[in-house]
């Protein structure tokens, strides 16, 4: 296992024991340095993180990369059940790094063998199911212990607190996040919360760089910025919207949203023009240039719409 770096990337993991102490601030969060948050969705065979949507989107708009976890109770469910409660909770809103599957804990009552056989199972059924990659969550010792070779192939979230380097385990030799603090403290949330040690070139294979901009089935219409090419979105209601965060990254807009009034904001201004499609947040151009003080035009043409700020 390698160490800690000066060349990770900063991530947390929250669920709803961060939002018990207040709302989360994730615009803060952001301006605090955190790149990414993976964000508790379920537990279990039944179970939803109450503030499961509430902090996936908000971490979205402010600019963070998301991941969503399952809390696993494999001595109480099939890997099935969980599985398809994972997926039915997450399938409309949208994750950058891969599904990931938290198990220790009780799960240690069914044996390492079975174990790795139910964890297998979860992780195929999960990827199935919403055509996304999976990864494997565990403490050092848990993983040490109880984790099969069968795991080996997918990446591996480590946990061990108050170490530069987790604990050594036979089957990963390096770990992609390393959780090594459960009380660490982060601007925009009261209270305790875990802080996690990302490896960059993970980071940026599922977060990313920004590539060329290609469009979709239904984000067609060209967004130029600037003059640069910056995104693809769609017309609603014969207006032209565009992703929120794409056009954050753009104008280098402080973007967020606020969960107490389920609305997105730009630069502290509230935007009235707005859609919730697929778990993204998309803005209507020409009300963001409004508030902005930029100045919008349409090429009917070529399909393209213009913004120059």
């Amino acid at each position: 296992m390698q160490a800690r770096s000066a060349s990770n990337v900063k991530v947390i993991d929250v669920s709803h024991h961060q939002n018990d102490q207040g709302p989360i601030d994730w615009k803060m969060v952001k301006a605090g340095g955190v790149a990414g948050a993976f964000i508790k969705a379920t537990e279990g065979g039944a179970s939803k993180d109450l503030a499961f949507p509430a902090n996936a989107f908000g971490a979205a708009a402010a600019g963070l990369e998301t991941g969503f976890y399952h809390y696993a109770h494999p001595e109480l469910n099939s890997a099935v059940t969980e599985a398809a409660h994972f997926a039915n909770v997450v399938k409309d809103i949208k994750a950058d790094f891969p599904h990931a599957l938290d198990v220790e804990g009780q799960a240690s009552k069914i044996g390492a063998e079975a174990l790795t056989t139910w964890c297998v199972a979860w992780l195929q059924e999960v990827e199935r199911l919403t055509g996304h990659s999976a990864m494997i969550y565990s403490g050092g010792s848990f993983a040490r212990t109880y984790l099969g070779n069968a795991l080996g192939k997918w990446s591996l979230w480590i946990a061990h607190y108050g170490a530069t380097t987790p604990m050594a385990n036979s089957i990963w030799s390096q770990w992609v996040a390393f959780q090594y603090t459960s009380s660490g403290e982060v601007d925009g949330i009261k209270g305790n919360v875990d802080i996690n040690a990302m490896e960059k070139a993970f980071f940026d294979k599922y977060a990313g760089i920004p590539g060329i901009p290609q469009p979709t089935a239904e984000d067609t219409i060209k967004v130029v910025v600037n003059d640069k090419l910056l995104s693809y979105g769609r017309m609603l209601d014969s207006h032209v919207f565009l992703p929120l965060r794409d056009l954050g990254k753009a104008l280098g807009a402080n973007v967020e949203w606020s969960a107490l009034e389920a609305k997105p904001y730009v630069d502290g201004k509230a935007v009235a023009a707005f859609q919730l499609i697929d778990g993204r947040t998309y803005v209507g151009i020409r009300s963001v240039a409004e508030l902005l003080g930029g100045q919008v035009s349409w090429d009917g043409m070529t399909q393209k719409v213009y913004l120059y700020k």
